[in-house]
């Protein structure tokens, strides 16, 4: 009854799964279905389908008696018969083992424990209760071999947020675990384990937006300057970095209008709205701040380390100039970078490829602090940042960052047109457009 209870409530951030993820779950056969008629319909999604399997099991038809035919002659038999000799019948019982437990042991509180418990128990002998942790990790893993012996024990790293949330990044020989806790129990959010693809979440794809809000304005309500998609696919350990000139055309909420300036007095969330209207891509949230956050982010992580490509001339005074290679900038020179436009080649569409190059650099360097420090990190992000992502969301997406090589994440600006609209300059997004958004929906871009 629990498991059915935390099915039914349990994960209010799963998203819908796809067709492949319906496909791959086993239906029982059943002749006449116990539930009312009116609720027999197609499920939207796996979580659906995985509740209403376990209800069919439940309540499904018993098994048919067998009947034997009575043969019938046209004339009477004679049958002679002699007295068989005594026959001796043995019946054994079946025998069944119990479901291999496994417990867990070490540095997490006593619920996080009993649910790493339930975790390995279940990966140990599928005949187990399902784990506390999101239907679809518990459909991608339905399948996974993972040897566990009779005890784990488990080294954390448990923080408690800001915002109250705890999470724990725990390790089990070579496997890594991530746990969350906010109004929920503590639970499983996501998982690297030793010989398997990583789940983190699954495909995700997160707007992140700069705003350009100076000190003492709205960060929230201010105009979009960096717009960009962020996509990730954990199990190929692979992704892609898109970003959309600021003055791209788009249709916002009062029509027509440069993108930069949908989120003027509205915010984020209508970004979202935007960017999904126009790319016809499910987004999963967005992380936005402004110059003072992007500073602020720098200064805590301890300064920017980035790889340039070439030079760059900032052409303002006092603001100095950028050598190509490696070389690390505070948070001043670091936001300065990020605001350099007319002396560059391409104007709008090479500053958003230098943002693209500074997320990449972030992601560099987070890497290299290593997998305890995410739950520190999410507390800075949350610091400088706002999101609408949940805490079990935040945790899986950053920790995807572990598992992607950023060299090898595409980089890309979509393509277009410089033009007029309205008595003004914008841009139009090219004919290449719509196949972009296609290639861009499983995390990655193949054809940049």
């Amino acid at each position: 009854m629990t498991i059915l209870i935390y099915l039914l409530f349990g994960s209010n951030a799963a998203r819908l799964a796809t067709e492949a993820e319906r496909s791959a779950i086993p239906r029982p056969a059943i002749a006449t279905p116990c539930l009312p008629s009116r609720l027999v319909r197609t499920p939207r999604s796996s979580f659906a389908l995985v509740t209403f399997a376990l209800l069919a099991t439940a309540c499904g038809p018993s098994l048919p008696t067998a009947t034997e035919a009575v043969p019938t002659t046209s004339a009477p038999m004679t049958v002679t018969t002699t007295a068989p000799a005594a026959l001796t019948t043995t019946t054994t019982p079946a025998t069944t083992t119990a479901p291999q437990l496994v417990s867990a042991q070490g540095e997490l509180p006593p619920e996080a424990l009993e649910a790493m418990a339930g975790f390995y128990s279940w990966l140990a002998d599928d005949r187990n209760p399902l784990p506390l942790a999101p239907v679809n990790m518990i459909i991608a893993m339905g399948d996974v071999e993972h040897d566990v012996g009779a005890s784990i024990t488990a080294t954390a790293v448990v923080h408690e947020l800001d915002g109250g949330d705890s999470v724990a990044v725990a390790h089990v020989d070579e496997d890594i675990v991530f746990m969350v806790k906010d109004h929920r129990p503590w639970r499983i959010a996501g998982a690297i384990l030793d010989g398997q693809d990583p789940w983190l979440g699954g495909t995700r794809l997160l707007l992140v937006l700069g705003s350009d809000a100076r000190k003492g304005e709205n960060q929230q309500r201010l105009r979009a300057d960096s717009i960009h998609i962020v996509a990730v696919d954990p199990g190929r350990s692979a992704g892609s970095i898109v970003g959309f000139p600021r003055d791209s055309w788009v249709q916002g909420p009062n029509g027509g209008s440069k993108f930069t300036n949908v989120m003027a007095r509205r915010g984020p969330e209508v970004m979202i709205e935007t960017t999904e209207n126009l790319t016809e891509l499910e987004l999963d949230g967005y992380v936005v701040t402004g110059f003072k956050g992007f500073e602020g982010l720098i200064r805590d992580l301890g300064s920017l380390t980035i790889n340039l490509p070439k030079s760059i001339k900032s052409g303002i005074e006092g603001w100095g100039n950028y050598p190509s290679g490696l070389q690390k900038l505070g948070p001043t020179a670091a936001l300065r970078l990020a605001r350099i436009r007319k002396t560059l080649q391409g104007g709008d569409f090479a500053r958003s490829a230098n943002h693209g190059l500074i997320m990449l650099a972030g992601m560099i360097m987070v890497q290299e602090m290593g997998v305890d420090e995410l739950p520190e990190l999410m507390d800075i992000l949350l610091e400088h940042a706002w999101t609408d992502l949940s805490t079990e969301d935040l945790l899986t997406m950053a920790a995807t960052i572990f598992v992607l090589t950023p060299e090898d994440m595409i980089n890309m600006v979509m393509p277009g047109s410089v033009g007029t609209a309205s008595g003004q300059s914008v841009v139009y997004l090219g004919s290449r457009s719509a196949d972009i958004y296609l290639d861009l929906s499983d995390g990655v871009i193949d054809e940049p």
